[in-house]
């Protein structure tokens, strides 16, 4: 059924109060949402109406509705049902925090979120959701800059919005990409893989290049990109990606998801204030974990995501992954080799034994979306980083197929394929 937006002769009306802006739905037993005057509708991911914002009044039908109050993944939901009386009804809740990953030094943003609907819808959003950093991705015909290299309106000192750039990968001039980078952008894929990626063929089955991360093997190879979508559906190539020698950043965003930004994050440690500037030098040195509500925590040898620990061959270092959050049915730590140990929830732990290069990465897994996945702590061996042999080959067949779908502008499928073969070596 639809949703209505007014009500003729309504007499009843909510105030919705928690304190701090919130995720709000309201809803009657035939399934019908309630919004405030002037606001979109709006359901999310599943089916439920929402808006954003504290101290809200909205018109409300007689008869039984249901509140709920949300606010993004580090929280759960407070919910009430109620028969409004003539007048006004003052509901208030609070959803309950999970966690507070702010107060261990790590920032969520969802870094893709097009500049398609209303600043102010945007602001509410991020407020309401309490997403850290926001990137507006704008495209080739937005008008947004202006804005670029500053911070949004409604930016605090926990809520940071930027607008961003989004072009089409096989587009984007090597030169654009030198300037941005002189200028401190952080350069990646938005687009993910779905579904299964056991051979490099099934990176092809379907889809567009231009529009998803097939370019991501040259572009990674030359040191052109900084991170990778491997939240959802795209662990493996990135994994692929990793194994290869390449070094980028585990990232995440909601892209064309249904329902409110921040529902994929890339969670950066960030050193002191939250800036635009801290947050991309985070995600730049792969300081980073993807999820879709799970807090993952890695420490190989008492170092985080990101960081390359040199070791000599026949060491041994102790790897653990900690998680927080709904949904997890076990956690896991996987090396070049595949898996080193896994769990149900909570911690898992276990000693490693460092022959020859490898990485660490931790994964969360749960039902449904329920997922997160970890940024690597590298493991060199003798100042030589990872490049197993099955990985770069699985590469050399990426880079063989995209070569039949692309124009090679400037041969830089070429200068990655040479890349891989001197790892090989």
């Amino acid at each position: 059924m639809r949703d209505d937006l007014t009500l003729l002769a309504a007499k009843q009306t909510l105030r919705l109060r928690a304190g701090f802006p919130c995720r709000w739905s309201v809803w009657s037993d035939d399934g019908r949402g309630w919004y405030p005057h002037g606001t979109s509708p709006a359901r999310d991911i599943d089916g439920l109406p929402y808006f954003h914002g504290d101290d809200v009044v909205l018109e409300v039908p007689p008869g039984r509705l249901t509140v709920r109050a949300a606010r993004g993944m580090e929280y759960g939901h407070a919910q009430t049902t109620l028969t409004p009386g003539d007048g006004e009804t003052l509901v208030e809740l609070a959803p309950p925090r999970i966690y507070d990953a702010a107060a261990r030094g790590w920032y969520g943003g969802d870094l893709h979120v097009r500049l398609n609907r209303p600043p102010q819808w945007v602001a509410d959003s991020q407020h309401g959701e309490d997403l850290h950093v926001v990137n507006l991705l704008a495209g080739d015909g937005d008008t947004e800059d202006l804005w670029a290299g500053r911070n949004l309106p409604w930016s605090d000192a926990t809520h940071v919005a930027r607008v961003g750039l989004a072009q089409d990968a096989p587009s984007v001039p090597s030169g654009l990409v030198d300037k941005l980078r002189e200028r401190g952008a952080l350069i990646g894929y938005a687009n993910a893989f779905r579904g299964p990626v056991e051979t490099p063929e099934q990176l092809f089955d379907g889809g567009y290049p231009v529009f998803d991360a097939r370019m991501s093997v040259v572009d990674a190879a030359l040191g052109l990109v900084d991170s990778f979508s491997s939240a959802i559906g795209s662990d493996r190539a990135y994994r692929r990606l990793i194994g290869a020698g390449n070094r980028v950043a585990a990232v995440a965003g909601t892209a064309g998801r249904l329902g409110p930004i921040g529902g994929e994050r890339t969670y950066a440690h960030v050193d002191g204030p939250l800036t635009a500037e801290s947050y991309a030098h985070a995600v730049r040195h792969s300081r980073t974990f993807a999820t879709t509500g799970p807090f993952l925590e890695l420490s190989v040898a008492g170092e985080r995501p990101g960081a390359t620990i040199d070791l000599q061959a026949g060491s041994t270092v102790r790897a653990a992954a900690r998680v927080i959050g709904p949904g997890v049915q076990r956690v896991r730590l996987l090396t070049a080799d595949g898996e080193l140990a896994s769990g149900p929830p909570n911690e898992v732990a276990a000693e490693l034994r460092v022959d020859w290069p490898t990485y660490v990465v931790a994964v969360a897994e749960g039902g449904g979306l329920v997922r997160a996945h970890s940024s690597p702590v590298y493991l060199d061996v003798e100042r030589r980083r990872v490049a197993r042999e099955e990985d770069v080959t699985f590469c050399l067949r990426w880079l063989d197929l995209l070569e039949e779908l692309v124009k090679d502008r400037g041969g830089l499928v070429a200068e990655a394929r040479r890349v891989y073969l001197s790892r090989l070596a």
